[in-house]
């Protein structure tokens, strides 16, 4: 399902990176660099940029984390999932700051005119809605958010992981030191 290294490697998008891109640890499903690539995606999921696949990118590079994993986990914030996840970090930071809360409805708006401003060059929600909405608010609850629940992931990850692990130990055959060699 996923592409190969060497695919990847002939994208033209990729063309700066792809030195970077060949070193083997960087693919491999193992417990250390599929657990770095969850805290990398996860965190990387909640920034509010376009470029969000590639700040995973980057950190897997720089942590040495599996690349399909991080970028895979940056879809954690999707057109489905980002209204209450950008709900949630303004609601996050709108308590820590004690600045008033916004409208379900309003950040869904701002949302939609962000989309429109920087696909077909709308009007900036930046200026247009800067005296109801604080953008301090929302990225702070954004970083908070993003730090908690790439700890929680990572940590579940491991636990996952090694109940499995030991799951699949206990289900191996025993072996007996008294029987006899076969011949």
């Amino acid at each position: 399902m996923l592409p190969t290294p060497e695919k990847i490697l002939e994208s033209r998008s990729l063309k700066l990176l792809a030195p970077h891109l060949v070193d083997p640890r960087l693919w491999h499903f193992n417990r250390h660099s599929l657990n770095k690539a969850v805290y990398i995606g996860v965190l990387s999921a909640f920034f509010p940029l376009p470029g969000q696949m590639l700040l995973a990118l980057i950190g897997s590079l720089i942590f040495r984390a599996n690349v399909p994993m991080a970028l895979g986990l940056t879809w954690i914030t999707n057109p489905v999932t980002t209204l209450p996840v950008f709900y949630a970090a303004y609601y996050v930071g709108a308590k820590i700051l004690d600045v008033p809360m916004i409208s379900l409805r309003l950040i869904g708006k701002m949302i939609s005119d962000f989309s429109l401003w920087v696909l077909a060059g709308g009007d900036n929600p930046f200026t247009t809605y800067s005296g109801t909405v604080s953008l301090s608010a929302f990225c702070l609850g954004l970083i908070i958010l993003a730090v908690i629940t790439s700890i929680i992931c990572g940590l579940a990850f491991k636990v996952i992981w090694r109940y499995k692990t030991i799951i699949s130990w206990q289900k191996r055959p025993q072996e007996t030191s008294n029987k006899p060699p076969k011949q």
